[in-house]
């Protein structure tokens, strides 16, 4: 689940076309903390820092349980 955050985040920041300090004033986090996402150093987050992110950043993240 955070791989799949982590990914979304990727994908957003890329398609966003800003630079890391303007993502990260996005974010409200440091513009090192948008370098990690942009790494893909999963490590650094924990999932409940992903879906905040991910909500900051317009994403809608859904959690789907399948029987």
């Amino acid at each position: 689940m955070r791989a799949q955050l982590l990914r979304g985040l990727e994908r957003w920041l890329q398609d966003s076309g800003m630079t890391q300090t303007a993502a990260a004033k996005q974010l409200g986090v440091t513009q090192a903390r948008v370098s990690d996402i942009k790494h893909g150093k999963i490590s650094s987050f924990s999932l409940d820092l992903l879906v905040r992110l991910a909500a900051r950043a317009g994403l809608r993240p859904e959690l789907r349980l399948a029987a």
